[in-house]
């Protein structure tokens, strides 16, 4: 014989069946850029838009943000490589702060890997003077076999892999 509900366990029963309804609805999130450390994520449709560079020539200046992620060490390692590499390929770096900036470059620089092998990998995000980002950079370097900490596999050698590699690509990318 079917139980029947009486009001009161009718209620609860479609309370209980509400509840569950909004807490599924609440994992399935829009999408939201990825925050905190590390690169935002860009959707698949955006990828597509990311291209040419609007303004090119030699009157173009980037300036490049501290990279986040980055060693205190390393980091200077790494500006002081991409202002020696932009001077070998005639690309003028001007100060972050600087507003004239036709550019502006945000880094993201990780060491991940075990004992066995680890990479160094780095993206930058190219913004115009508006603050949208128009193309990204993306890159690895092989650093050899590391510790608990990926970083210690890092050499500067490696960091100034990373920072001609990113020099080569945005001057690549500037020339008319």
């Amino acid at each position: 014989m079917p139980r029947t509900l009486t009001p009161t366990r009718r209620v609860i029963r479609l309370a209980a069946i509400l509840t569950l309804g909004l807490a599924l609805a609440a994992c399935a999130t829009s999408y939201r850029p990825q925050l905190g450390p590390g690169p935002p994520v860009i959707r698949p449709t955006e990828i597509s838009t990311l291209g040419v560079a609007p303004i090119k020539g030699p009157d173009v200046t980037v300036a490049f943000a501290t990279a986040s992620s980055i060693p205190g060490e390393f980091d200077y390692a790494l500006q002081d490589a991409l202002v020696q590499f932009a001077e070998d390929r005639d690309l003028t770096i001007v100060d972050v702060d600087d507003p004239k900036a036709t550019y502006r470059m945000l880094g993201y620089v990780s060491a991940i890997g075990d004992v066995n092998r680890v990479q160094l990998v780095y993206t930058w995000d190219v913004f115009d003077p508006n603050g949208t980002r128009i193309h990204r950079f993306t890159g690895q370097e092989p650093a050899g076999s590391g510790g608990a900490d990926p970083w210690t596999a890092v050499t500067v050698g490696v960091i100034e892999d990373a920072a001609r590699e990113t020099i080569d690509a945005v001057a690549d990318w500037l020339r008319p």
